[in-house]
């Protein structure tokens, strides 16, 4: 039941459904999602450790808030640990860069679809598909909660499809860099994708 609470909540805060800076009570939630409120206390704690929820002892506990500054180290990790992955992927079979293809084509279609929300899933899929042709599954795992510190970033400022064309056409030219084992183009690649998506959240930001 903890991991069912804290699944939910986790989904909830990543959507913006609980948005930033919302004060959260155990009771309350327990209520909301029908579970009784130990799992629910000890979700909220486990969600906590993880820097998605933060409290003040006898005074609140609430939605973490999302801090731009945190974000750019957030962002640089996510590219220091991925171009360690990129080694094992230009090892890639055909059938799994096929795979990258199929998400990528399928992003194009979110696209011009003009669907933010599928734009989001389709590239973070695709970085998901690349990470996991890696072999270094301590490596999968850690990368697996700052990604969803990622989604929860990119669902707060990303909601122009449009706004994903350089990303999608990186995409493309990372696997072309793969099919001719180019690691130090595809490193340089990743990294230019990554830091199109940083700096549309900065510029974002400062015009707020």
């Amino acid at each position: 039941m903890r991991d069912h609470a804290y699944q939910i909540i986790k989904d909830a805060i990543i959507t913006g459904e609980l948005e930033p800076q919302r004060k959260l009570k155990d009771v309350e939630l327990s209520d909301e999602l029908g579970i009784s409120r130990t799992p629910v206390r000890e979700a909220m704690l486990k969600l906590e450790d993880e820097g998605f929820i933060v409290s003040k002892r006898n005074s609140y506990t609430m939605v973490a808030p999302i801090d731009v500054e945190e974000a750019k180290d957030v962002y640089h990790i996510v590219i220091a640990l991925e171009s360690l992955a990129l080694s094992d992927a230009l090892h890639a079979s055909p059938t799994e860069i096929a795979k990258l293809e199929e998400v990528n084509d399928n992003y194009k279609q979110a696209i011009n679809a003009n669907d933010a929300k599928q734009c989001l899933h389709y590239d973070i899929q695709f970085h998901s598909e690349l990470v996991s042709l890696s072999t270094n599954q301590e490596l999968i795992k850690m990368l697996g909660t700052i990604k969803d510190k990622i989604l929860r970033i990119e669902s707060s400022y990303f909601h122009e499809a449009s706004s994903k064309d350089k990303s999608l056409n990186q995409h493309y030219a990372l696997i072309e860099s793969i099919k001719e084992k180019d690691l130090e183009r595809a490193k340089q690649l990743l990294a230019d994708n990554w830091m199109n998506s940083l700096q549309h959240i900065l510029a974002l930001n400062e015009s707020k």
